[in-house]
């Protein structure tokens, strides 16, 4: 009985075995034809409205209720050589056409598609697309003189794909000198390593179909940039500035290496502290300033905590207030400041990427024009323990002398 058993158990399990074996190559042959094929052509979408903004349009429609119908396709040229082509599955009543070169009437053709791909009639459709974004950035394109170069500024308020390439003309050959990828609403760089003489630059803009902007031409004199003369330089104290600590001096980063070490200056806050916290710097004659980089203590606890840096605002004054007040004898550089920990990782915790800033130190750019000024102001708003005390182990000043 039980040998019978077991035969009828080992022939139930090879019967199994095949039929699972047909149906996996019935499956996964190389047989890819719908299930359910069809010739019949489904009927076309109807209702069709448009809106148009910068280099696209919204196109909506309503979709006929045939559950043959797998999704609804978009043809169009978007400019005398490039077609494309956008599908929208068949549970929406909407698709969106983008890249076109200009503001212009384009015709974009839409068509049902069934599940066995077959198209309905066409129906043909005009698109109005506004200025597109690409156009827009090139028309805000600004190039000014920079430090050993020259300074490239736009706008990109739609906040697009975009590259703005940068070019100068060497004896009538234009060469690539620099693009920058972006979709900030915002751009701001530079182009540096030219000896300060009158050069043609240029720039255009491309987005990502390939459309390309004319290019937009300045000739610009480029500043000459060097490394301020530290010795040139002294820490000033006046009313309000913060106090160095503990046998510490605002003098030792302004000549320690360019490297960040356990103590240069330690500032603390106190009661006679203007607020919020500043130091300043006598460069010791009238200067302009492109960057500068600060590097912060590093001794295994002070490396993006304690008093290293973290939002600032910097000020240039040519005849400082001799009180102190950080009044209208100084001119504010730019906006606030931050220096970014690239991690993100919460505080006292660091990776790869925040050691390299901590060796390598932090630049900081200035906006042009540049402001001249004998005497620099560092404002402290707030370091990366909360407070406003600062810790610098070195700083190393760049630009040139007025």
């Amino acid at each position: 009985m039980k040998k019978q058993l077991l035969l009828n158990i080992l022939a139930l399990t090879a019967v199994t075995a095949a039929v699972t074996l047909y149906s996996c190559q019935k499956q996964t042959g190389t047989n890819l034809e719908p299930i359910y094929k069809s010739d019949k052509k489904p009927p076309v979408v109807t209702n069709v409205r448009v809106s148009d903004f910068p280099g696209g349009a919204l196109i909506t429609y309503d979709i006929p209720a045939d559950p043959d119908i797998l999704y609804v396709q978009a043809d169009y040229m978007i400019n005398q050589k490039s077609k494309l082509q956008v599908k929208a599955s068949y549970y929406t009543d909407t698709l969106k056409v983008l890249g076109f070169e200009k503001a212009a009437e384009y015709k974009v053709t839409l068509y049902a598609v069934s599940r066995s791909e077959v198209k309905s009639d066409p129906v043909e459709v005009t698109v109005k697309p506004q200025t597109p974004p690409y156009l827009a950035v090139k028309a805000s394109l600004q190039i000014l003189a920079d430090f050993g170069g020259a300074n490239i500024q736009f706008r990109n308020v739609t906040e697009s794909d975009i590259a703005v390439v940068t070019l100068v003309d060497t004896l009538g050959k234009p060469e690539n000198v620099y693009t920058s990828y972006t979709k900030d609403s915002t751009g701001n760089f530079s182009v540096r390593g030219f000896s300060p003489k009158e050069r043609k630059f240029g720039a255009f803009v491309r987005d990502r179909w390939g459309n390309v902007s004319d290019t937009v031409w300045a000739k610009v004199t480029s500043m000459n940039e060097q490394e301020l003369d530290r010795t040139k330089m002294k820490a000033l104290v006046l009313p309000g500035d913060q106090i160095a600590c503990c046998g510490s001096d605002l003098n030792v980063p302004l000549s320690n290496s360019y490297k960040s070490g356990d103590w240069a200056f330690y500032g603390v806050t106190s009661n006679n502290d203007a607020v919020p916290a500043r130091v300043t710097v006598d460069f010791g004659r009238p200067v302009v300033l492109s960057r500068f980089r600060y590097w912060m203590r590093q001794n295994g606890g002070a490396e993006f905590r304690n008093g290293t840096l973290r939002f600032f605002k910097i000020y240039g004054s040519m005849n400082p207030n001799p009180n102190g007040a950080l009044d209208d004898t100084w001119t504010q550089v730019g906006g606030v400041y931050e220096l970014v920990k690239p991690s993100g990782l919460p505080y006292g915790q660091l990776n790869s990427a925040d050691y390299a800033v901590v060796n390598n130190g932090s630049e900081f750019i200035f906006p042009l024009p540049a402001v001249a000024m004998r005497y620099f102001r560092l404002v402290i708003l707030q370091n990366y323990s909360g407070g406003g005390g600062l810790e610098m182990a070195s700083i190393k000043f760049m630009g040139d002398y007025k």
